[in-house]
């Protein structure tokens, strides 16, 4: 049954700041627990969270917003569970950011924390619905409100988030995947396993396999384990009381993404490069894909951050996150932030680098009047002595090409709306008296000169145009300043060492660690709330 939290603090005769001196209760109200209490404490929307809980009649739940603070303060204090116990119990600052007075009536342990863990995990793959993300961008909204911060200028970057589980080369995926099903098999009560599998029970079966094995033998040892595996495959099809378990599963998907299944059922092996990043790398976490991002290797997922950094008073917050397999590419990112988050409705300027580029998403900021700014774009420039398509004036109303880069008009113009292609032909007469037609995109064709470019390109030029202007160099400059975030994520907050695996798992620590970043840098700007 679904029960709020106190939102007070139950201050009692034996409590420090009553029993204390006013100089002790001034310094206490000057620490961050204050703060916290009131300006993150309070503000926590418990009945967000109600859904978790029964309606029933039954045993009421600890106060949610109890819980969800010390998710927060676990990461912002860098503690482990007992640690937080620890200090839940033993830190009046803990108590006092908490509201708590009474330690027998809000006891609580660790299980009462993994079992709220549990029960957000449970929700999202039920609904698909992330309820620690929304009250985390919520709570930031607020300390933002009480730090009155300018929401004009934003800037995004995104950062590699390492899986804590093993990388495996393909000779281990392909063992470890058929040793799991073989140990799942042997547990199951009636069930034989044929003599081909059962050394795969043996503990030294796996060092003879694969550390054992020279570099010219492992092609026919992968080939040896893809042809156990697919046989152990087809065995367990007939098996139709184990074909429902998470070992089976991984099977299944492992011969999917590694092989390709010939006429006659058997499995080949393909070539390593046609692998998906998507596919299985590591059977403890499903849900960690591949990426090789600036020459290094990545094996989890990937945080994209937006920073509203108010220039005035040098302060910032993360006002959105999100969390994805690392195969999410930036632009993706880009795009979905400025098509759907609620802030992209209050920010002005938005700087980017050049992977966050895509022509949907300048397309959508324009119509939401955002700036948005590529600090540099990637793929093939123009060339320096051509000038770009965007020097052609195209009418509003027909979104056709109206004049040259000389400014003639065309013979004929054409926009296919379908195909997001502009199209014009002009005089040869023009173009061959023209002083730019060394410089000019124009091809050259029988009748007319002819010019022809998508929107992609259009836009594309349109935003290389502005590279090197002052505006380009003053909001390149701004958006530097994001890459430093990644690095306090990985050394204060460990944000490549959380202690779980899995997609939704792990993001319930992103959430509490980003949380507990802008807490900090709340609390490291002064901006304290009495």
């Amino acid at each position: 049954m679904f029960k709020h939290g106190k939102k007070e603090h139950q201050k009692s005769l034996f409590d420090l700041d009553i029993q204390g001196s006013p100089s002790m209760t001034k310094r206490l109200q000057n620490t961050w627990a204050e703060s916290f209490f009131r300006a993150v404490f309070l503000s926590i929307n418990e009945d967000r969270f109600a859904v978790l809980y029964s309606d029933k009649l039954s045993r009421p739940n600890k106060p949610v917003n109890i819980l969800v603070s010390l998710l927060i303060l676990k990461e912002l204090n860098a503690l482990t569970n007992e640690e937080l116990i620890d200090s839940y119990y033993f830190d009046y600052r803990f108590q006092h950011a908490l509201g708590v007075s009474d330690l027998i009536e809000e006891g609580l342990c660790i299980n009462t924390l993994t079992n709220f863990r549990s029960r957000l995990v449970s929700y999202e793959g039920q609904t698909g619905i992330d309820l620690l993300h929304e009250e985390m961008e919520s709570l930031s909204n607020n300390l933002a409100e009480h730090m009155n911060l300018n929401k004009s200028m934003a800037r995004m970057d995104s950062l590699m988030v390492a899986s804590s589980c093993k990388n495996m080369s393909r000779l281990e995926l392909v063992y470890t995947v058929i040793r799991n099903m073989v140990r799942t098999l042997n547990q199951t009560e009636g069930l034989i396993i044929p003599e081909a599998f059962t050394k795969f029970l043996e503990d030294g079966y796996e060092k003879e396999t694969l550390y054992r094995t020279k570099s010219n033998q492992a092609e026919s040892k992968l080939e040896f384990l893809i042809k156990q595996a697919s046989n152990l495959f087809y065995f367990v099809q007939n098996e139709t009381n184990v074909q429902d378990i998470e070992a089976f599963k991984h099977l299944t998907r492992l011969l999917n993404e590694q092989c390709v299944q010939m006429e006659d059922g058997t499995f080949i092996a393909v070539e390593g490069n046609k692998i998906a990043p998507s596919s299985l790398q590591n059977p403890s976490d499903p849900d960690a894909t591949y990426r090789n991002k600036g020459g290094k290797k990545h094996v989890g997922y990937s945080l994209n951050l937006v920073e509203v950094r108010d220039q005035k008073n040098g302060a910032g917050l993360i006002l959105s996150h999100a969390y994805k397999a690392n195969s999410h590419s930036d632009a993706q990112y880009g795009e979905t932030f400025v098509e759907n988050h609620p802030l992209s409705n209050e920010i002005e300027t938005l700087s980017v680098d050049g992977a966050y580029y895509r022509q949907k998403t300048v397309e959508k900021a324009k119509e939401k009047d955002i700036e948005m700014n590529f600090s540099q774009l990637t793929g093939r420039s123009v060339k320096d002595d051509q000038i770009g398509v965007d020097q052609f004036t195209i009418d509003p109303e027909t979104n056709q090409i109206n004049t040259c880069p000389a400014g003639h008009s065309p013979v004929k113009a054409t926009y296919n709306e379908e195909k997001d292609v502009y199209t014009a032909k002009f005089e040869k007469t023009h173009c061959d008296k023209c002083p730019l037609r060394a410089y000019c995109p124009i091809q050259e064709q029988k009748k007319y000169n002819n010019v022809r470019y998508t929107g992609n390109k259009l836009q594309t030029d349109l935003v290389r145009s502005q590279l090197g202007t002052e505006r380009h160099k003053e909001l390149s400059n701004y958006r530097a300043g994001i890459e430093g975030i990644p690095s306090i994520l990985r050394r204060a907050f460990h944000i490549d060492h959380i202690p779980v695996r899995g997609y939704v798992r792990s993001k319930i620590w992103v959430n509490a660690k980003i949380m507990a970043y802008n807490f900090k840098m709340f609390w490291k700007n002064g901006l304290k709330v009495a």
